[in-house]
């Protein structure tokens, strides 16, 4: 049953699948294009902790990141919540750490929500001293 303000559940994963694909080629506007304006974003296990809020905000923070990664994400498992304007997702990621051409492989876990069909808020969790291990190697 549809209910107005609020997108089907495929509707918000194509939008996290157009940001993945965003991430992949390391287009950040085809990244940014799924989420609304008024973004938060957090990485809940990178030291310290990071909140960005707004999409100018996050704009950078995503230039920068497709100077260390590139990579791609594939979503290994959807769960449903009750909110139908949330989903926790789990993916993976696949690809190398550009200053040494290391691969860069990592699990991840993001508690996603959306408002009409675009992505407001995520929370991801992904383990740190992956990342940590990759960098100290440069």
């Amino acid at each position: 049953m549809y209910v107005p303000g609020i997108a089907s559940r495929d509707e918000n994963l194509a939008a996290v699948r157009r940001y993945f694909d965003g991430a992949a080629t390391v287009d950040v506007d085809q990244m940014l294009d799924p989420w609304v304006d008024d973004l938060v974003y957090e990485e809940a296990f990178s030291d310290p902790p990071r909140r960005i809020e707004g999409k100018d905000s996050l704009r950078p923070y995503f230039s920068k990141a497709g100077d260390f990664f590139r990579m791609s994400l594939e979503i290994t498992a959807v769960h449903d919540c009750a909110d139908p304007d949330e989903l926790i997702l789990e993916y993976k990621s696949s690809g190398t750490f550009v200053p040494t051409g290391r691969p860069y492989a990592n699990t991840y876990i993001g508690v996603y929500r959306f408002r009409d069909g675009r992505i407001w808020q995520v929370k991801e969790f992904h383990n740190p001293l992956i990342t940590q291990r990759v960098r100290e190697a440069e």
